[in-house]
């Protein structure tokens, strides 16, 4: 989808593979529904997919997000048109339905890597790596947790 994101087609095909590809994961996240690091990202993602379908397919940002991040000129990007090479489309403040699930954290790095996530997003993160915590614990054998254990050095 990235290079897709980078070709004419842009326009119309992203706005239908974006929401596509979270919902191929579907099977895979009630498959392990079980791990509340999984459940997380579910929610996440399905924030995610709430507001790109109701702005069109794509992740909304306006323009103070995209001057934020510094890669493009908002002066070279159309209102309602994807941004080349990403998963956004530019659209006025007051137009972006649920804004606040819209890409509006701005992760503070340093340029070029400076990015604008959603509250999704930090939902989808936290949820792996939540995820990855309760698979070593089952994979270890462990099923019980830290407060159960009378041995354990994280007992308060």
């Amino acid at each position: 989808m990235h290079v897709i994101g980078r070709t004419a087609e842009a326009g119309t095909l992203m706005p239908i593979l974006l929401p596509a590809a979270h919902l191929v994961l579907v099977p895979f996240l009630l498959k392990n529904f079980s791990y509340w690091g999984i459940r997380l990202i579910s929610v996440g993602l399905a924030l995610n997919l709430l507001v790109m379908v109701l702005n069109g397919g794509l992740m909304p940002v306006n323009a103070q997000t995209v001057d934020a991040i510094g890669r493009h000129d908002v002066k070279d990007l159309t209102v309602g048109e994807p941004i080349p090479g990403t998963k956004n489309v530019l659209l006025n403040a007051g137009d972006i339905r649920m804004p606040e699930l819209s890409d509006t954290i701005i992760l503070p790095l340093p340029k070029p890597f400076t990015k604008a996530i959603s509250a999704g997003d930090v939902l989808v993160a936290t949820g792996a790596f939540l995820a990855l915590i309760e698979i070593g614990f089952r994979r270890s054998g462990a099923t019980h947790t830290f407060a159960q254990d009378p041995e354990s050095p994280f007992d308060v």
